[in-house]
């Protein structure tokens, strides 16, 4: 009778043991035998560690999306960068050409060409020269389309001279 006594009495601190554990907080692995059973049998345990792992696998996907917003901002950049060299070379070949429709005009001045022409022709070219001036900071590619186009009626309009 003794024995069942001490094995009740066992019995009772180890379910008041296991009363105690708190589910918010407790974690098998750093709980004592018998009031880690509780933990392990109250399902918190585990509830937790899903909600933990929930949590990870979203900051892991932000993480992604991060990384992936950070590579098409580097591509915008990129292609902005290219764009920007495009424009640059395609500016530098028509201020050749400018320079080049300066030096037909000043020919066709010293040969006696018609004034009314080659002033209009000097007007255009002035004109064009702000225009280009104006695209040095920056040209959008409808403005770098329509200083061409200007730029190429002007050579055709000077064929004649």
């Amino acid at each position: 009778m003794r024995a069942g006594l001490g094995l009740a009495a066992l019995l009772g601190v180890g379910l008041v043991g296991v009363a105690g554990c708190s589910p918010q907080s407790c974690d098998p692995s750093q709980a004592g035998f018998l009031s880690g059973i509780g933990c392990e049998a109250s399902g918190s345990y585990a509830t937790r560690n899903q909600a933990q792992r929930a949590e990870l696998a979203n900051q892991n996907l932000a993480a992604m999306e991060n990384r992936r917003a950070a590579a098409d901002e580097g591509d915008n950049a990129r292609r902005a960068l290219v764009g920007r060299a495009e424009a640059r070379r395609r500016l530098v070949s028509t201020d050749r050409e400018t320079a080049q429709l300066r030096a037909r005009l000043a020919s066709a001045r010293a040969r006696g060409a018609d004034q009314a022409r080659t002033q209009q022709a000097q007007s255009e070219l002035d004109a064009m020269q702000g225009q280009r001036a104006a695209l040095a900071n920056g040209a959008t590619p409808e403005q770098l389309r329509a200083y061409e186009e200007r730029h190429r009626r002007m050579m055709d309009s000077l064929q004649g001279i």
